[in-house]
């Protein structure tokens, strides 16, 4: 097998991090914690870190999905917290200029 041969399979069972961040749903600084703190195994190829796609199915299925709800929760909470007051548009468009 060629070096061009093993590269291309290991693209198609691997994401790079941008990917796999925005397919988990988090920034690419976001995920990049969360991949420490719960322990995603990374693989460098060529200088460049990779996710396994196994590894990172196996997380979207446990700590994944319980990781989304928390995030929802928690903005729920930021929503409900916030002060509701509204604005004016002609608070806004100020015809002063």
């Amino acid at each position: 097998m060629g070096a061009n041969t093993i590269q291309k399979k290991a693209q198609r069972t691997v994401l790079d991090m941008p990917t796999a961040a925005y397919e988990a749903g988090y920034t690419l600084r976001d995920f990049r914690k969360i991949i420490r703190e719960d322990g995603i195994p990374v693989t460098e190829i060529g200088g460049k870190l990779f996710v396994p796609a196994v590894d990172f199915e196996a997380w979207k299925e446990t700590k994944g999905e319980f990781r989304f709800q928390q995030t929802i929760q928690q903005l729920d909470r930021w929503l409900k917290q916030a002060p509701k007051e509204t604005v004016s548009l002609d608070d806004v468009f100020d015809d002063e200029d």
